[in-house]
């Protein structure tokens, strides 16, 4: 291992010499420490391609007649696993082989004539490590679009606004912490990070709300309330400018989707990033933007915007793509039926806004109760729907007891006090059919299973009347039914699913 000397500040720069003579190595390597750089030394080549196997080399000086090995037989062996370390071929003969020639054959950058002294191995070395820091910058960019063509996929699917938010916050970790780890801290942790980072998004004409952060910034929702006035001004130049913005120890990345700036990555306590890195973390916040919007506009077609769960048309569409898949795999699937109790109460004693209020904590409450591969829909008014797939009676009645059991749990609160919200359930299952599929006819009709839907739905919603008869916040379960048969050509509608639900008057 080489010394260090302190005559010059040291340049990072790491380079491996070798050759077979230890007064050429000592003489050699105390030129290159005097000017900054980190030398490694071996007397042969074996010992040369082990440290290149062990370690991060920019430029190998390596002395072209040495016994055992050559240094074209080193240089050879080399090529067989890295061709970014840079090599400079020494030698007291270079006449005899021409330099041209050698340069084309064996990939190196640099045949150098020993017997000309030191300052034409400097320059030598100096174009080296220019070449390697450029092979390296074109390698990053290289691994940066890699990781951009990876990740793109998995951007662009469909998914909640809220999680993939989270994800491009993940990402952007991956992407600039390949380099310099400098997003290190995942969603949920406590106490003093390294690094801290939030994405936060334009909602029409008002302030930037932050819609996932992690760090200091995970609870957050007001950009005004966590940054200083310098940061904020960074911020409303990089959307102004549509660039990304430097600050002291602070990165501001735009969302843009052509002219428009949608929102910004604000990263903090992010050690310097290389302008190359830069360019790739702008080439990902477009490609995130993108997804964000496609995002949006998704949640715009498919979600009820007070609820939270998904709009009546949809969720029809979600739960006959379940019923079907149930019947094709010979599983049981569950409808249940949401009715919130003297909801018009509610609205009459305490306000519509206070009615919201109460849809709006039952759209939670049923999130936050189902499974990810359940479907919760809002039918209408005060009535909310779920198709469980693969689930039985137990299961869903598993299900209704925690929503009922969150419902004991919250209180909405106004001006006359606190009260409870409460609901009546309704339950119907079908059960996996028997029939053998070589018998079916193909493709079977998707009103089928629109009217399945249908029979099941009317089921769970005449055991929400009995549950409100007999006085509400319960659950009642239908008989467990079976499938009609598809092979009788009654039993398959043209018509959809054009249910209604069945108005009963609260008791």
């Amino acid at each position: 291992m080489a010394r260090k000397n302190a005559h010059k500040e040291g340049t990072g720069r790491v380079i491996l010499l070798v050759d077979d003579s230890q007064e050429i190595l000592d003489s050699t390597r105390s030129l290159l420490e005097f000017e900054g750089h980190t030398v490694l030394t071996a007397d042969n080549g074996m010992a040369a391609l082990e440290i290149l196997r062990r370690q991060d080399i920019e430029l190998l000086l390596l002395d072209y007649f040495m016994p055992g090995m050559t240094g074209e037989d080193v240089v050879k062996e080399l090529r067989n696993f890295n061709h970014q370390v840079q090599v400079v071929l020494q030698t007291g003969y270079s006449s005899e082989r021409p330099p041209r020639e050698m340069l084309a054959r064996l990939d190196i950058q640099g045949y150098c004539d020993k017997s000309e002294g030191p300052e034409h191995l400097l320059l030598w070395v100096d174009v080296g490590l220019k070449f390697a820091k450029q092979v390296r910058t074109l390698e990053l960019s290289r691994q940066g679009l890699r990781y951009i063509l990876d990740v793109t996929p998995d951007l662009h699917r469909i998914q909640p606004l809220e999680e993939l938010l989270q994800g491009i916050l993940l990402q952007i970790a991956g992407l600039v912490g390949a380099v310099n780890s400098f997003v290190a801290v995942k969603p949920g942790a406590m106490g003093k990070t390294e690094s801290d980072a939030f994405l936060a998004m334009v909602e029409e004409e008002r302030d930037l709300v932050i819609h996932a952060g992690i760090g200091r910034f995970e609870n957050e929702t007001r950009v005004d309330n966590v940054l200083s006035a310098n940061q904020a001004q960074d911020v409303r130049e990089s959307m102004r400018q549509g660039g990304v913005m430097r600050g002291n120890r602070t990165t501001t990345v735009p969302l843009r989707i052509g002219a428009a700036t949608i929102g910004v990555i604000f990263l903090d306590n992010a050690p310097s990033i290389p302008p190359e890195n830069l360019e790739m973390l702008n080439v990902f916040a477009n490609q995130a933007a993108v997804a964000v919007q496609n995002a949006q506009l998704y949640q715009m077609a498919t979600l009820d915007p007070l609820t939270g769960v998904y709009a009546r048309k949809f969720w029809e569409q979600m739960a006959v793509r379940e019923v079907r898949t149930c019947f094709r795999f010979r599983h049981p699937v569950t409808v249940v039926v949401f009715d919130l109790d003297r909801f018009k109460n509610i609205n009459d004693e305490h306000g519509h806004l206070m009615g919201d209020k109460a849809l709006e904590m039952m759209g939670r409450v049923l999130r936050s109760s189902s499974r990810s591969s359940d479907a919760i829909g809002r039918f209408g008014g005060d009535e909310f729907v779920a198709i469980l797939p693969r689930t039985s009676q137990e299961g869903a009645s598993v299900f209704a007891s925690r929503v009922l059991r969150e419902l004991e749990a919250q209180e909405l609160v106004d001006a006359s006090g606190a009260f409870k919200l409460r609901s009546s359930i309704g339950i119907s299952t079908l059960l996996p059919h028997d029939f053998e599929m070589n018998t079916i006819p193909r493709p079977i009709p998707n009103g089928f299973f629109q009217n399945v839907l249908k029979v099941a739905f009317c089921r769970a919603d005449r055991q929400v009347y009995i549950s409100k008869k007999a006085g509400g916040q319960r659950f009642f379960i239908d008989e467990e039914t079976t499938w009609p048969d598809p092979r009788i050509p009654e039993n398959i509608p043209e018509a959809g699913f054009q249910s209604s639900i069945l108005v009963q008057e609260d008791p």
